[in-house]
């Protein structure tokens, strides 16, 4: 459209004066211009039609009780109506697509606290352009049909203008009925684009009474016991087919208190997931590259079946009938939160009923879960308040904070807006878990959780901000399993780390150049940890070597997995995989200090992996060759050995025969060794009791009969 025509005085003198900040008048000036042409371009027949399809679409969406057509496609609600008509230019879906979505982004104006002037500029900068197109319609009124550059400025438009009101859920500020609750309620609605969902089975809950699947479950929930349909129960809190994974479930039960004095959590939780699976109320995922399946999920009618039943008995309160998931606290005292429940009025702590006997907390799907914190804290009303004037509110009865990501892949951003709302943990004193896992902008931990006494499980896994742990983490004093894997800020542990003596999983750990030793925790200073099963470390320490890190773990008496990555980074390697972009960090060979090099050999000979070590991973293995106690013939009790990444290993050395050979491994994996060299048949002699090998971009690895994948089984026996 040609530039150098202005707008009509007549038009601009009738626009009001525009605040920046404010962008409703822009709003409103370019709805005035699309109505217009909405008029002149629309056929009659389909004006009405057209507007109300497109906002009864968000109203069955975001509430689809009120849907006036249960059989109404999906491809009805989505897309505007398409003419039959062969001859008629499609000029109409233009208009109508920029005018439908300027209604709603007027709608949701409301939410654009945080946008107001970047929304003000970008809506600023297109009144001109489409006054100029008025104005040149208006001056041909013979024209029926836009021009193909007239399309294409109006597609750009719409691009950007849907752009923008796409913008408009990430925010997580409420909107507020006139006269309603304060700035930080809810009115209890998610207008404007909530949730999409579509009613699952349990919505008919009469139909699926008379189902055989869901006699069948119910008969089986019976005959369990309390803490086993606490435990199945849980299942009913995820999205339908959703994989479950196991050390989550294991972390939710044990602060929940369900596998108190049975053994050890980790081969419990198995147990009863295997229960569950014989009784087919859920069923493993299979990966090949997994040697046991260590993910679950449920079928929809079981899935559902578990939902009425939790209803029933009033374990969790999600799902109602007729509504998208919402948050209630239930009369056994869960609260879950879901999409959308910064929203609601139960928001606010003066609206959350009870707050005082809530036993747990758990974020199934809500990004902005920071207004959890608000329920817990010191300035609880009088009349919820259970304590004299003069006392401090403690809230008993809280025992898991689950607000932290359950999937294991990073598809939902979680974000705390406000992290000094962490203060208010310190009134949470019988808290047994607390998960961050996935939650951006934390940056370091407050000092409260250093009260919390009674604390089984600290997950912060991929909290990527996080900075630092606290100094005085000893005050732990119950901590059994801490996870700081993938806080890549992190680079230097606390001095009294090692004084934690129930820790039985550290996984995180960071050996460091900080020279401070007094105040940073050494790997060797773990030795004092005598109940750690399980250790992953990470090694930005450039003189750290190999042997170094041995010596460091060999008198360790209980640990049983150690995973080990070199992470001094000299440059990045991107390697394509089948579930995406594996980083794979490279190190220069460790160098050996001079005067140390005769000595070298002597201490090799010394060094012996700890007793108990049953699995071994080395990730991004520096040096050319493995050190003597790490040659297969070595490995003593070890039953799984990986080795994923290190550039300049070339194999594992001369072969051993079997006859003297006693490797016990059972599971090898050999990942991203391009210089690695063995053959099968070498392979066999030096792990003669292999069952499992995974062989992935080592392709001097040779002659082994593995699938299209890299992955080999031992048949078993007939």
């Amino acid at each position: 459209m040609a530039s150098s025509e202005e707008p009509s005085n007549q038009k601009t003198e009738m626009l009001p004066p525009r605040p920046k900040d404010d962008p409703t008048p822009a709003i409103r000036d370019i709805l005035e211009i699309v109505d217009t042409l909405h008029q002149k371009f629309v056929p009659p027949s389909q004006k009405d039609e057209v507007l109300t399809k497109s906002r009864s679409m968000v109203a069955n969406l975001t509430n689809p009780s009120q849907a006036p057509d249960q059989n109404v496609s999906l491809r009805t609600t989505t897309s505007l109506p398409v003419t039959s008509s062969t001859e008629q230019d499609d000029t109409e879906r233009y208009i109508p697509k920029l005018r439908r979505n300027l209604r709603l982004l007027k709608e949701d104006v409301v939410k654009l606290q945080d946008l107001r002037c970047e929304v003000a500029d970008e809506v600023g900068k297109h009144i001109t352009p489409l006054e100029k197109l008025l104005k040149k319609v208006e001056k041909d009124s013979s024209k029926s049909v836009l021009t193909k550059g007239m399309k294409k400025d109006l597609e750009d438009i719409n691009k950007k203008i849907f752009n923008l009101m796409c913008q408009v859920p990430l925010l997580p500020n409420k909107r507020r009925k006139p006269g309603g609750l304060d700035d930080e309620g809810g009115d209890g609605e998610n207008n404007g684009k909530g949730i999409e969902c579509l009613p699952g089975i349990h919505a008919n809950e009469e139909y699926l009474k008379r189902l055989a699947v869901y006699r069948d479950v119910e008969s089986k929930f019976k005959n369990l016991s309390v803490d086993r349909k606490i435990c199945l129960l849980s299942f009913a809190v995820f999205p339908e087919n959703q994989e479950v994974n196991r050390t989550m479930l294991m972390y939710w039960w044990m602060g929940e208190g369900i596998l108190v004095d049975e053994g050890r959590p980790e081969d419990v939780v198995k147990a009863i997931l295997d229960e569950f699976v014989a009784a087919r109320l859920i069923e493993p995922v299979e990966n090949k590259r997994k040697v046991k399946p260590n993910s679950y999920k449920m079928t929809p009618f079981v899935h559902s079946s578990l939902i009425l039943i939790s209803k029933e008995i009033k374990l969790f309160d999600i799902y109602r009938k007729g509504e998208k998931p919402t948050m209630h606290k239930s009369d056994l005292n869960k609260v879950c939160l879901v999409e959308g429940s910064s929203s609601q009025k139960e928001a606010k702590a003066t609206r959350m009923p009870d707050v005082n006997r809530i036993e747990t907390v758990f974020n199934v799907s809500e990004r902005f879960p920071d207004f959890a914190f608000k329920w817990f804290s010191e300035d609880q009303p009088k009349a919820k308040k259970k304590f004299g004037p003069m006392s401090k509110p403690v809230f008993k009865l809280l025992k898991v904070f689950y607000l932290g990501r359950w999937e294991r892949t990073a598809t939902r951003h979680i974000e705390v807006e406000n992290p000094e709302l962490m203060r208010h943990l310190k009134h949470m004193t019988k808290l047994r878990l607390l998960s961050f896992q996935g939650i951006s902008r934390i940056e370091r931990l407050d000092d409260a959780v250093c009260k919390l006494r009674e604390l089984i499980i600290l997950d912060l896994r991929a909290c990527y901000n996080l900075e630092k742990l606290p100094e005085k983490i000893d005050s732990l004093k119950s901590l059994t399993y801490l996870d700081i894997t993938d806080c890549y800020m992190i680079d230097r542990m606390p001095k009294r780390l090692s004084w934690l003596n129930n820790l039985v999983v550290l996984k995180g750990f960071v050996v460091s150049d900080a020279n401070d030793e007094e105040k940073v925790c050494t790997l060797a200073e773990l030795v004092h940890l005598e109940k750690l099963r399980k250790l992953s470390i990470t090694i930005n320490k450039g003189d750290f070597s190999v042997n170094d890190l041995f010596l460091a773990v060999e008198e360790f008496k209980s640990l049983e997995k150690f995973k080990v990555a070199w992470g001094g980074i000299n440059e990045h390697k991107k390697v394509e995989t089948t579930g995406g972009i594996v980083k794979e960090f490279l190190r220069t060979m460790t160098i050996i200090p001079k005067g140390q090099e005769g000595k070298l050999p002597k201490v090799s000979k010394q060094i012996q992996l700890p007793k108990m070590l049953k699995k071994l991973d080395l990730q991004c293995f520096p040096d050319p060759v493995l050190p003597l106690w790490l040659k297969p013939h070595k490995l003593g009790g070890l039953e799984k050995l990986y080795i994923k990444g290190g550039t300049e290993l070339t194999g594992f050395g001369e072969l051993v025969s079997a006859e003297t050979n006693e490797c016990k491994v059972t599971v090898l994996r050999l990942k991203f060794l391009p210089r690695f060299k063995v053959e099968w048949r070498e392979l066999r002699e030096l792990f003669p009791n292999l069952e499992f090998l995974d062989k992935y971009q080592s392709p001097q690895v040779s002659f082994c009969p593995c699938d299209g994948i890299g992955i080999w089984r031992k048949k078993p026996e007939v």
